[in-house]
């Protein structure tokens, strides 16, 4: 058996052929060449075998890392590695490692950053096999180190019911996204997927939620006590402020948008997982439950994500100087950032029009106007709910 660890050229779909044995993968996208991310990687060679095999893609541009793989595999040849001539970016890479394993039945990510123990994701792939309700499971417990050296322990609870209405309601999207670590049936993810391929637009934690929806959508999730643990290192800038600019690079600026829009990025996700769930990529197939689940979700991430950032007296003061230009703009920062809507917020048209006033407001206006981010992200949306904007696609 080789050991060669394939450099695939940008773009390129080539994938290394997995046993036929394999029916786990833990997926881990890696970019770092750092202590950790060799001790991570390094700890993996007691986890993998015929059944739970890891797969690696790596982003790192580092010749010495590519040798470092392929000693690994000399190690375990179940743990698989490729490394990308170029680097293909978060998403790219996440991508290329989730179609790599879509034909397995069970999968998880691990980050190279991240702590965990030989048995947190080994147990939890158990317990999915043995029980068909299931399309996400933690058997153990999940940590988070927010930068002051504490951990907190993040476990979700379960949230399990008959539809996926009974399930969201114990959904916590404040809760630091730590369940997208957790072992899950792959078929489970494929809408979500689908959804971020085809987004003009990411924002603050939208894979990970679409993640977790997509999976709620079709099964339980389950937390149940056990040995292992995971511990996750979240890089949010937290400690060395609040991550604004972190976020920014990462969601606004390759897509061409100013600075302030990242204090929006929240509702980019609140808008766009209740087009998940309501819309033509949704898992849901019943029409009721997918209306009642997009209101659920929307409403859930508003509250606790969106407001938070934009619901102080200095944010509305902010707020008229940001918009001095742009009365409507202004004018539905005032209506959904106040009560009576911040009371009970309901996903709608007039809402969605005012995330595409705000997307125009702060996009690179070269383009020519068909083109621009605001015009893409309409069509987005008359393409997933249509008849939601009117006829033309418009507000």
């Amino acid at each position: 058996m080789t050991h060669e660890v394939p450099l695939i050229a940008t773009g390129g779909r080539h994938f290394p052929p997995l046993p036929a044995s394999a029916q786990a993968a833990i997926l881990l996208p890696t970019a770092r060449w750092t202590p950790m991310a060799r001790s991570v990687i390094a700890s993996l060679i007691g986890t993998a075998n015929e059944e739970t095999v890891v797969l690696v893609a790596d982003n790192s541009e580092t010749p010495e890392k590519r040798e470092f793989l392929e000693r690994i595999r000399a190690l375990n040849p179940y743990i698989f590695a490729i490394a990308h001539q170029k680097n293909v970016g978060g998403a790219g890479n996440l991508s290329y490692l989730f179609e790599w394993c879509g034909d397995l039945p069970y999968c998880a990510m691990m980050a190279d950053d991240d702590w965990m123990s030989p048995t947190y994701h080994t147990d939890a792939f158990e317990l999915l096999r043995g029980d068909a309700k299931l399309s996400c499971a933690e058997v153990g417990s999940t940590f988070v180190d927010i930068g002051d050296g504490k951990l907190v322990n993040v476990s979700q609870a379960a949230m399990q019911g008959a539809t996926p209405a009974e399930r969201l309601p114990t959904w916590r999207p404040e809760v630091a996204r730590a369940t997208m670590y957790n072992a899950s049936r792959r078929g489970a993810l494929n809408h979500a997927l689908q959804f971020l391929a085809a987004t003009p637009l990411h924002g603050l934690t939208l894979a990970e939620d679409l993640w977790e929806l997509n999976r709620l959508a079709l099964g339980d999730f389950v937390s149940l006590p056990g040995p292992g643990c995971l511990v996750h290192y979240p890089a949010n800038g937290s400690q060395n402020g609040d991550g604004t600019q972190r976020f920014y690079e990462l969601i606004c600026k390759g897509v061409g948008l100013q600075f302030s829009f990242v204090y929006f990025t929240a509702l980019s996700t609140a808008v766009q997982c209740a087009l998940f769930l309501g819309g033509s990529h949704s898992p849901i197939a019943d029409p009721l439950q997918r209306a009642v689940c997009a209101q659920q979700v929307f409403a859930k991430i508003y509250a606790a994500g969106f407001l938070p950032m934009v619901s102080a007296e200095s944010s509305h003061a902010a707020a008229r100087m940001l918009f001095a230009e742009h009365p409507r703009a202004l004018a539905g920062y005032l209506k959904f950032c106040a009560p009576p809507y911040s009371l009970q917020p309901v996903f709608a048209a007039d809402v969605v029009c005012w995330f595409i006033e705000l997307i125009e407001v702060f996009e690179d206006k070269t383009p020519p106007a068909p083109e621009r981010l605001s015009r893409r992200f309409a069509h987005f949306v008359d393409g997933l709910m249509p008849g939601l904007l009117n006829a033309d696609g418009d507000c």
